[in-house]
């Protein structure tokens, strides 16, 4: 394994246009791309109201308007088909079922990570933001692991993982 970035990272807290409660800090998109953590080809596990056009969608919510109107632990998107998947869903059960309705949908972080893996192409990066630490997903390495924040803070500080899908052999 390579050395692991890691470190904190303060951002903003929601601007006052958010239309979704637990959506990414003001700027977070922004400074995963200047980390060099970004892809063309980008899928969204427990979307939300994310805003990228470019993007694959999933949620369990029909007024979230996703691509895919399905559960991210389980989705028909097919193998390999994307290079980026970002997983973001409610850090705990208690949120899934008072921000959003959506308790009976609710995993840990680790109930997500398989079917990132599964969607994910060989090459392809898979970001988690929780309260908790993935377990190491099979086929991929951590390349980070950083604590963000946020001022004025509005919730606790979550862990950001990114994790690259080993490349096949011969590939």
């Amino acid at each position: 394994m390579n050395e692991i970035s890691r470190g904190t990272k303060c951002l903003g807290a929601y601007s006052r246009s958010h239309r979704c409660l637990g959506g990414f800090p003001n700027g977070f998109l922004s400074w995963i791309k200047k980390q060099g953590w970004w892809r063309e080809n980008r899928c969204y596990l427990c979307a939300g109201a994310v805003q990228d056009e470019q993007a694959i969608r999933v949620d369990v919510r029909q007024e979230m308007n996703p691509t895919f109107l399905e559960d991210a632990r389980a989705t028909s998107i097919p193998d390999e088909s994307v290079d980026w998947v970002m997983i973001d869903p409610p850090y705990t059960r208690e949120l899934a079922k008072s921000l959003y309705g959506t308790e009976d949908h609710y995993g840990g972080i680790n109930s997500f990570t398989k079917e990132a893996a599964r969607i994910c192409r060989p090459g392809g990066l898979i970001l988690t933001l929780s309260y908790e630490i993935p377990k190491r997903i099979p086929g991929c390495d951590f390349i980070a692991v950083w604590g963000i924040y946020q001022v004025p803070a509005v919730s606790y500080m979550r862990c950001l993982t990114v994790s690259a899908r080993a490349v096949k052999e011969g590939k």
